[in-house]
C-alpha cells in the first residue's frame, strides 16, 4: 500500500488526491426495488493505484438496470462501492503506466471481474481506480455526462453486433433490435446503421418513435399495438439482437430470419434462451456478459462519436446525493436511454438530450 500510494503522489507531484471522499456504498444485498441499503457516504477512503491502474477523478457516471439488479446479490455488504460507468480526469497513475497521463479526460467500464465476488465496480464516487488497460480516452465531442452515459452499453452493443457479423458488407442488411428506447437500444440503433445496416427495425412506445427515427432506426412499431414478427416477412432478416432478452423471442423470431445466413444473437436476464428448433443454417448466441477490459474498443466507440455517428441520450439526471431517486427511477422501467449521475463540477448539472 505504502508503495502504490508513492507512486501517487509522484504522479501527482506536489498536489495529493484528499483521504476521504463522497461516494455511494451499498451495505446490504435486498429485494428488488429495495434500496435502503444504498447509502451515500462523505469518509470512503479514496483509493491509490497500484501498478497498471490509474485514479479517476469522476465527473459523472449513470445507470444501469444491472446497477439495481445487481443489488439483490449477496457480494454486498463489505462498505463495497457501486457503478459501472465513469467519465472523468485521470487524477494519478500507477508505476507501470505509459498510454495515459495525469490531466487527461477518460471515460470507462468498470466492469471487470465476475458476479461471483471480485467486480470491480466503483464508479459512483468522486474518485474510481481502473486498470490502465480499460481506459480510454473520452470523445472530445461528448461532455462528461453524455461520455459516462455510454460505456457499458455501448461496448455491450458493439461486441454483440460485431459476434453477429458487423460490419456488414452486403447491399441490403436488415438489422432487428428488440427494444429502442432503453440504454442498450438507443445505441444498437446508431451503431447498426454505423456498420452498414440499411433497414433498421425496433418497437417503443409512441412517444419515442421520432427520437428513434432520429437515431437511424427505419421502421419504429408500436409494443402496445402488436409484435415485430407480425410485420415481417419470412426470410428477411440478416441479425436479429435481442437486447430485451425475454423469453420465447428466438421462436417467435425465427422465421423471419434468413435460412443459411441469418444469426439470433441475445442479451440474457429476463427468461431469453435459444430456440430449441432452429431454422437451418441460422446461428444462435448468448451474449453472456459485458467484456470491459480492452481500451482499443472505447477508442473505436470515441471515433463513432467524434465523427458523428454515436451520440448520448441522457434526459434525466440526478446529483450523487440523489442517487437513490435515480435508482428508482430506472426500476420504474420508464426512462429513455440513460439516467445520469452527477459528480463533480465537470459534469453538466441540467439534462442532456441530444
Amino acid at each position: 500500500m505504502m508503495r502504490s500510494a508513492l507512486c501517487a503522489v509522484v504522479a501527482l507531484g506536489a498536489k495529493a488526491a484528499p483521504a476521504t471522499m463522497q461516494a455511494v456504498v451499498v451495505t446490504g444485498s435486498g429485494e428488488e426495488g429495495d434500496f435502503s441499503k444504498v447509502k451515500v457516504v462523505s469518509n470512503q477512503p479514496v483509493p491509490m493505484p497500484g501498478r497498471g491502474e490509474v485514479l479517476i477523478k469522476v465527473a459523472a457516471s449513470s445507470v444501469n438496470p444491472v446497477d439495481w439488479k445487481l443489488m439483490e446479490n449477496p457480494i454486498w455488504g463489505r462498505g463495497k462501492v457501486a457503478g459501472f460507468d465513469a467519465a472523468g480526469v485521470v487524477e494519478a497513475v500507477g508505476s507501470g503506466c505509459t498510454r495515459l497521463k495525469q490531466g487527461d479526460a477518460v471515460w470507462a467500464d468498470l466492469g471487470k471481474g465476475s458476479f461471483g465476488g471480485d467486480l470491480q465496480l466503483g464508479a459512483w464516487a468522486e474518485y474510481a481506480i481502473a486498470d490502465e488497460s480499460q481506459v480510454g480516452l473520452k470523445p472530445a465531442a461528448l461532455g462528461f455526462e453524455e461520455a459516462a452515459s455510454l460505456p457499458l452499453v455501448a461496448l455491450t452493443d458493439l461486441q454483440a453486433l460485431k459476434q453477429a457479423g458487423a460490419p456488414w458488407a452486403g447491399p441490403e442488411v436488415t438489422v432487428v433490435i428488440t427494444s429502442g428506447s432503453g440504454g442498450t437500444g438507443v445505441v444498437a440503433i446508431q451503431l447498426a446503421k454505423a456498420f452498414g445496416a440499411t433497414r433498421i427495425v425496433t418497437s417503443a412506445s409512441p412517444r419515442h418513435h421520432e427520437l428513434l427515427r432520429s437515431l437511424g432506426a427505419t421502421d419504429v412499431l408500436d409494443y402496445h399495438e402488436g409484435t415485430i414478427w407480425e410485420t415481417l416477412d419470412d426470410e428477411s432478416v440478416d441479425v436479429v439482437f435481442d437486447n430485451y432478452g425475454a423469453a420465447g423471442t428466438a421462436d417467435a423470431a425465427m422465421a423471419s430470419l434468413k435460412s443459411n445466413k441469418g444469426v439470433f444473437i441475445f442479451l440474457p436476464g429476463k427468461g431469453g434462451a435459444v430456440s430449441l428448433h432452429p431454422k437451418e443454417g441460422v446461428k444462435q448466441i448468448n451474449y453472456g456478459l459485458c467484456d470491459p477490459s480492452n481500451h482499443e474498443e472505447l477508442d473505436e466507440l470515441a471515433a463513432l462519436a467524434d465523427g458523428g455517428k454515436l451520440r448520448a441520450v441522457v434526459p434525466e439526471s440526478h446529483m450523487l446525493q440523489d442517487v437513490v431517486e435515480a435508482l428508482e427511477s430506472s426500476a420504474a422501467g420508464h426512462a429513455v436511454g440513460k439516467i445520469g449521475i452527477n459528480i463533480t463540477h465537470l459534469a453538466t448539472t441540467k439534462p442532456v438530450f441530444v
